[in-house]
């Protein structure tokens, strides 16, 4: 074809498809016209509200992922330049909103500083050992085998063994009957808190600083406890011991399996769920029924409203003299906020607790419940408290089913009661039960498959067959038995939740058995929650359907970006624990099975791991591994094999420094990069014939790290 004929046929092709260009810029253009339309009703509609805790939350994100800490002069600065603008731009209203968001992302990325400057605390950097005195703060767990507490004032008998850290975990063999304001004495070991188990997991040094606990530790011996906490005390002591009384009596009635779900429902103590049973939970998609949530309040709280508005609208005549309303708003607020008391007060219920008084607290005031500017609302006053928590799960979770729920409400609102008339009850409840889980589920699946490797497939089923027996049994018989308790009363309510309870585990089973175990989890990366957040904010931010575009952009970013292939090797940094790919998953190479940092790595990457294979070639100095993807791994326990090792080995792991003569050779991972970098993970990449590395600790610098040693 001669190049008259090759450009005869492409002005061909381009006659020929400009109908189908033309119609892709008429959508684009009309595309950019509607978001554009859209922006500004929703500006004008004051909706930029609901995204000034996306704003802080970047701001918070931005500050985390920076490799090094911030200058305060950055700070100031930056507050002095954002303040002088918003004072600048009160006259323009757009741009000022601009500058109020751009101000809570400065915040944002300023209030952990803040917050580490009054509340964190030195990070333990080498183990202490000795005989300490204590005092107990909170237990945490108690299996009737072992315990956790969080304990502070620490004073060491021998100076050189103080660890001059504020609190610290500690894990007690045994079970004692403590509790909050105990002091004790015994022989204990502090020792430094470990980094994530791969990178992108759950960070317990940051966690750990934020929260005051700069250090791990084991009790030895039976200690010497001063019972404080007998004596009349403070109103933790009063809290703590509360607790502990309705747990037993709970646990009396129920037995310890089902008052053990029964007891982590009403007052929050886990300590007592079969692992098997909340295994079986999850895989159903009713494992946030086992956490005490939003659902938990609400459906407390609820039943108390409705309870006591349909009471007072008995009589007739004073239903017509008082607010009904409004009094049984105010005293779900109440029962709200003693259900927080008895829960032990997790950031999951303490956050819950803020939205139901922010939506009772607007019926009081004859304001519209279920908004968006609720919603924020709240999450500015958590962010203030406990910007930490951003990064949990927990966060993540409810906001996520809170957003997308309400997202739902206004949009279905106008035209919801032309579908479904007053007599479909019963219809209506199950499509309220299904759309409340479809919804949820789908907001939520993307931090499931992150932070949990699961994304329960089958969940909607699941809730279908359990969210009425927990709607409408479970929790309102655990606030009868709660109301009758100090009556001594609670036996029957508590045996009607247990059947409730045993009800709900059948549906469990019944829905885990039907999927056969299928759950296609993928291995996400950080990009992904990002891509979440994007899309989160988008759908709180507009009102008409044009909410659902983030999500459509969001979701090829995850699929692209967002997601990662399994590791081929995987090199813990405290214990001899290394894992390689061996058909079919990964093979030990090094370390003990069964262990925490291989469990952990067989739960995240969803791949057995299996023992050492027979084909490794060992000597005294180290071991050769050919692997069946094309690498070869040199594990060096002596300076004697880098000579000849660096040579064949593709990697070379060793737990002593490597010399520079090898590194020029090959790749190597050494005591200098795990003590630095944390848990190593490597993907080979077979074409450049080189591993692509990752380490868990790419922030070594931060105040919550601990330096090497």
């Amino acid at each position: 074809m001669d190049v008259t004929e090759g450009a005869a046929s492409g002005s061909d092709w381009r006659r020929r498809s400009a109908p189908l260009r033309g119609t892709i810029r008429t959508a684009i253009g009309g595309g950019l016209a509607a978001l554009h339309r859209e922006t500004v009703h929703a500006v004008e509609q004051r909706r930029l509200i609901a995204l000034t805790p996306f704003a802080a939350i970047a701001g918070a994100i931005a500050y985390r992922i920076a490799p090094a800490e911030p200058d305060a002069v950055l700070y100031v600065a930056g507050f002095v330049a954002l303040g002088l603008a918003f004072l600048t731009t009160l006259s323009r209203p757009f741009v000022h909103r601009i500058i109020v968001l751009a101000l809570a992302g400065w915040i944002g990325f300023a209030i952990l500083p803040l917050h580490g400057t009054l509340g964190g605390t030195r990070m333990l950097e080498s183990s202490r050992y000795g005989t300490f005195d204590a005092r107990i703060d909170q237990v945490i767990f108690d299996d009737g085998a072992s315990q956790r507490w969080i304990v502070s004032e620490i004073v060491a008998h021998e100076d050189w063994s103080d660890p001059a850290i504020r609190r610290a975990r500690l894990a007690v063999s045994g079970s004692f009957d403590v509790a909050p304001g105990d002091r004790f004495t015994g022989r204990m070991r502090f020792y430094p808190i470990p980094g994530p188990v791969v990178p992108g997991g759950f960070d317990s040094q940051f966690a750990g600083y934020f929260d005051g606990i700069g250090a791990y530790g084991t009790l030895f011996a039976t200690p010497e406890i001063q019972f404080l906490s007998r004596a009349p005390g403070g109103w933790e002591t009063m809290v703590a011991r509360l607790r502990t009384t309705i747990t037993e009596r709970i646990v009396e009635v129920l037995g310890n399996r089902i008052g053990g779900i029964a007891a982590a429902l009403i007052t929050g103590d886990q300590s007592r769920l079969d692992e098997q049973d909340r295994a079986v939970m999850a895989s159903a998609g009713l494992a946030h029924v086992l956490a005490i949530s939003g659902l938990h309040l609400s459906l407390v709280a609820g039943t108390a409203f409705a309870a006591l508005r349909y009471g007072l609208v008995v009589s007739h005549r004073l239903a017509q003299r008082i607010p009904a309303k409004r009094i049984a708003a105010a005293g779900a607020i109440g029962v709200a906020l003693g259900y927080l008391v008895i829960s032990g007060m997790g950031v999951s219920a303490i956050r819950a607790t803020i939205m139901l008084c922010l939506v009772f607290a607007a019926v009081v005031l004859g304001r519209q419940a279920l908004t968006m500017r609720n919603v924020a609302i709240a999450a500015l006053i958590l962010i203030a408290v406990d910007p930490a928590s951003i990064f949990r799960a927990s966060f993540q979770l409810s906001f996520a089913a809170v957003i997308a729920l309400i997202a739902a409400f206004e949009l279905a609102r106008r035209t919801r009661e032309k579908r479904l008339s007053p007599r479909n009850g019963v219809i209506r409840l199950f499509f309220d039960i299904a759309m409340t889980s479809l919804i949820s589920g789908a907001a939520t699946m993307l931090f499931t498959a992150y932070h949990f490797q699961q994304t329960a497939p089958f969940g909607l089923l699941g809730n279908l067959m359990a969210m009425p027996l927990v709607t409408f049994v479970m929790m309102p018989m655990a606030l009868i038995a709660m109301l009758l308790m100090p009556l001594g009363l609670e036996a029957v309510p508590l045996a009607i939740m247990g059947k409730a309870i045993e009800a709900v585990l059948w549906c469990a089973h019944a829905v885990r058995s039907m999927s056969g175990g299928f759950d296609p989890a993928p291995i996400l990366t950080p990009v992904a929650l990002v891509a979440g957040l994007f899309a989160l904010g988008w759908l709180a931010f507009f009102r008409s359907r044009i909410r659902l575009w983030g999500t459509i952009v969001a979701l090829p970013v995850i699929v692209l970006f967002g997601t990662a292939s399994r590791p081929d090797i995987i090199i813990a940094d405290g214990t001899q624990a290394l894992a390689a790919r061996h058909a079919p998953g990964l093979a030990l190479i090094a370390g003990r099975a069964n262990t925490f940092a291989p469990t952990i790595w067989s739960e995240r990457y969803m791949e057995p791991i299996g023992a050492r294979p027979e084909e490794m070639r060992c000597d005294a100095i180290g071991c050769i591994f050919v692997s069946g993807q094309g690498f070869t791994l040199a594990l060096v326990e002596n300076v004697m094999a880098f000579h000849e090792d660096c040579a064949v080995a593709d990697i070379v792991v060793t737990r002593i420094p490597a010399p520079s003569q090898c590194r020029e050779t090959t790749q190597v991972v050494d005591q200098t990069d795990l003590s630095v970098g944390g848990v190593h993970v490597l993907r080979w990449e077979p074409e450049r014939g080189t591993f692509t590395i990752a380490r868990a600790i790419e922030d070594e610098s931060r105040p919550w790290r601990i330096a090497p040693r």
